[in-house]
């Protein structure tokens, strides 16, 4: 079995000039694409779930598949979330620990939006979605000095644990930027899991602290969306 990871952003219209913007989902297509993975039969897991399989400490359900919103947008909370939570389906949510209650001030080329509070993240953490760090300022931790990948990783981590008074134990790596020097810093700084956006389907032999995923975004179709999870599926993974 090769279980899937769909990485989300902004759950909202894009504005005027955006139309293209990958970061932005309708509700309505958003809602489209959670429709067909149930008619499909596939299972809500978190990152967290697919790492503890990946080591033997759980099984999951046949057809499992992760579904991820990086940068923890208000509209996910506001738009995703209901309809995830009707359909008792776990999502995984990558925060700016720096930045929760704030704004996407590293992104100058999309508008601002607002990011969760840190009440909205512990409530959706209590009905049991997972809250993982995107860094502490959304820096890039590749090829960065000591001090650096320490706060955006060491910092972040102890953050985001402060705010949920629980475990943070995945990581995604902000624009999927990482090498083996990386994935070790990752590794040395608690993390069990980390996101890449290496679009595959990861099995159970593969890497957790490289585990693929495929981005979802603009305006895609329904059936565009389909084929392009049937081709994750079939994609081989690289530790």
């Amino acid at each position: 079995m090769r279980v899937p990871i769909l990485c989300y952003h902004r759950i909202e219209a894009p504005p005027s000039g955006a139309e293209q913007n990958t970061n932005f989902v309708t509700p309505q297509r958003f809602a489209a694409q959670l429709t067909l993975l149930q008619r499909a039969g596939c299972r809500g897991v978190t990152v967290r779930d697919i790492v503890e399989w990946q080591n033997g400490a759980r099984t999951l359900p046949t057809r499992s598949i992760a579904i991820t919103f990086d940068d923890a947008y208000e509209s996910v909370a506001e738009h995703a979330i209901p309809m995830l939570d009707a359909l008792a389906w776990p999502c995984t949510i990558f925060a700016v620990s720096s930045e929760v209650g704030g704004s996407n001030r590293w992104d100058t080329d999309a508008p601002p939006a607002r990011l969760m509070t840190g009440s909205t993240l512990r409530a959706l953490a209590s009905r049991g979605h997972e809250v993982g760090s995107h860094s502490r300022t959304h820096q890039r931790v590749r090829s960065v000095d000591a001090s650096v990948a320490t706060s955006e990783l060491v910092g972040s981590r102890a953050e985001l644990e402060q705010l949920l008074g629980a475990a943070v134990s995945s990581f995604a790596f902000p624009y999927g930027s990482h090498d083996a020097d990386t994935l070790a810093k990752v590794r040395d700084a608690g993390y069990d899991g980390a996101c890449t956006l290496k679009r595959w389907a990861n099995p159970q032999a593969g890497n957790s602290l490289r585990l693929g995923r495929m981005g979802v975004g603009g305006p895609l179709p329904t059936w565009q969306f389909a084929l392009k999870l049937q081709k994750l599926r079939l994609t081989p993974a690289w530790k």
